[in-house]
């Protein structure tokens, strides 16, 4: 358990710990941990900027602060108990926008109307985190505690324009095409911004019920999102620059469906070609495939392939179901500790395959996004309000 400096107070012990944790690749976690209101480090975490640091086999799982906390108490259990719920350091980059002129810290005399930066994907990524919460931002925005870990230039060099986006979003474009995975998590006394390479594991990492090493799985395969892209650069009507993107994967996808699905993606904030063409790579890097949603419980007593040791989040890992051989990206794991021990489970693809209310989540996720990004863009001349109605009448 820490306090709001990041300072270590205590140690729930086994016996005490009653714990859910859910991680998500490139994205926020959750968790929820319960003590008995009597528990000596109980009133600790109650306090605003508490938090947890869970740490797993040979690193750290996640660290984040408690987002609420709701005590009750019955008949029989009078001194009751207080459920805590929390989200992990990565919410930084869901709390911070990525400014026009970040080094400018007044919002009301931003001098250039996007943040243009070109170079190695990881290099981006943590310029820009550096230059917007990091030890590079201004005071006034600087997260306090936070700092940025090792940066190795991995991944294509690409350019990159940001007015307003989530570091979050931002940071999720960039990554997908480099295949890289970020997070911030505590080690010692500091919150560190951290970029790993994702892995193709799916030759050694075999995972089959058959065989063993599953406990049990639930399998669902489904269309791609989009296989072919158009992407609207700057201009109006037909003056408006348009560039069509697919990829070998995407076409493949297209030809075992018998379906061309198209996707139109509004990013009028420039009119580079290469930057309008990676705008089409990072759609299709997320949905240009079919589309693989698994759920599995890796078997207790494994001794191989162990998850966090083996492969972890982001990891392209083989799936056997029913006698077919499916790869996909671990995009998810939960864990639960309790009286029966430590169990773990992971998700593997479109995470949101087997749940009809994450799936409606993410569709107003990605409207919320696409009308933000479009009111951050429409400007000079042209009416946001009308064109943001267009666009909620035409989803």
């Amino acid at each position: 358990m820490r306090d709001r400096t990041l300072t270590r107070v205590g140690l729930i012990r086994p016996e005490d710990l009653s714990l859910e944790l859910e991680d998500k690749f490139n994205n926020v976690g959750s968790w929820k941990a319960t003590l008995p209101s009597e528990h000596p480090l109980a009133d600790t975490l109650r306090l605003p900027g508490a938090g947890l640091v869970i740490t797993g086999p040979g690193d750290v799982l996640m660290s984040g602060p408690v987002a609420s906390s709701e005590y009750a108490a019955s008949p029989e259990d009078r001194f009751g108990s207080i459920v805590f719920e929390g989200v992990s350091d990565s919410v930084i980059l869901l709390d911070m926008l990525a400014w026009p002129e970040p080094a400018n810290a007044d919002v009301t005399t931003q001098k250039v109307g996007h943040d243009e930066r070109s170079g190695p994907a990881e290099t981006l990524m943590h310029a820009y985190v550096n230059a917007n919460c990091g030890p590079g931002a201004p005071a006034a925005r600087r997260r306090a505690g936070l700092i940025m870990g090792p940066n190795g230039a991995r991944g294509p060099v690409i350019s990159k324009s940001a007015r307003f986006p989530t570091l979050g979003e931002l940071l999720t474009g960039i990554a997908a095409v480099a295949d890289l995975g970020f997070r911030i998590v505590q080690r010692g006394s500091n919150l560190q911004f951290e970029t790993f390479q994702v892995a193709d594991r799916s030759r050694e990492v075999r995972l089959d019920v058959l065989a063993g090493t599953l406990a049990g799985q639930r399998v669902s395969v489904s269309t791609p999102g989009a296989t072919r892209v158009i992407v609207a650069g700057q201009g109006e009507q037909e003056a408006r620059t348009f560039v069509p993107v697919d990829n070998a994967a995407s076409v493949e996808a297209e030809g075992d469906w018998g379906r061309r699905i198209e996707k139109f993606v509004d990013q009028r904030n420039t009119n580079d070609a290469k930057e309008l063409k990676q705008a089409g790579d990072e759609v299709l890097a997320d949905e240009g495939f079919t589309r693989t949603a698994v759920q599995a419980v890796p078997v207790d007593d494994s001794d191989f392939m162990e998850f966090g040791v083996d492969w972890g989040l982001g990891d392209r890992v083989c799936v056997v179901a029913g006698g077919q051989e499916l790869t996909a990206p671990v995009t998810g794991m939960v864990l639960k500790a309790g009286d029966e021990g430590f169990k773990v489970g992971a998700i593997f693809g479109d995470p949101t395959g087997f749940n009809p209310r994450a799936a409606s989540a993410q569709r107003s996720q990605n409207t919320e996004r696409r009308v933000s990004a479009l009111e951050r863009t429409a400007e000079g001349g042209t009416d946001p309000a009308g064109q943001v109605m267009n666009l909620m009448g035409a989803l």
